[in-house]
């Protein structure tokens, strides 16, 4: 399976989101030239609009943000069409899971499976999620798509 890579800088940048938004998870893209090609990246936070949402109707959204995301869908488009302006790859979906362990929940997976659930909305993304307790970074850990498998592995996150 092939390794997440991210910078030493970007992953400091993230790390450092997820402890300021803690307690609740934040979420966002690396996004830059595909690996091999130039490994310059650039982060895109989005604002996790799951609080909004939960207080405006707690039926359809029974999580708030200590436990869910939902990237605000015009931050989310905007990136989007960055990528395809500029000619650029989606590297890196990151979330936090604040006072959990970084595992890739169920949920997780069907966010990233939300049109098909036998394949993945980004393929060759990778998605990060971080363990952050108390306010602070504890772990990352990096999940690819194992085509064989038809569902989310583990990798080795390559900071570099």
């Amino acid at each position: 399976m092939i390794p997440a890579i991210i910078t030493r800088a970007t992953m400091d940048a993230i790390i450092a989101q997820a402890e300021r938004e803690f307690p609740f998870e934040c979420c966002g893209f690396i996004i830059g030239k595909a690996i091999g090609a130039d490994s310059a990246e650039e982060i895109r936070p989005i604002t996790n609009i799951q609080n909004r949402k939960h207080a405006d109707d707690p039926v359809s959204f029974p999580r708030d943000a200590r436990t869910a995301f939902l990237m605000e869908p015009i931050e989310h488009l905007a990136v989007m069409n960055e990528i395809d302006r500029r000619k650029l790859a989606l590297r890196v979906v990151y979330h936090s899971h604040p006072d959990h362990d970084a595992y890739f929940s169920a949920t997780d997976r069907a966010a990233a499976c939300s049109f098909d659930p036998s394949e993945p909305d980004y393929p060759g993304t990778a998605y990060v999620v971080m363990s952050i307790r108390s306010g602070k970074f504890v772990r990352a850990a990096a999940f690819v798509w194992d085509a064989a498998n038809k569902d989310f592995a583990e990798t080795k996150l390559d900071i570099v």
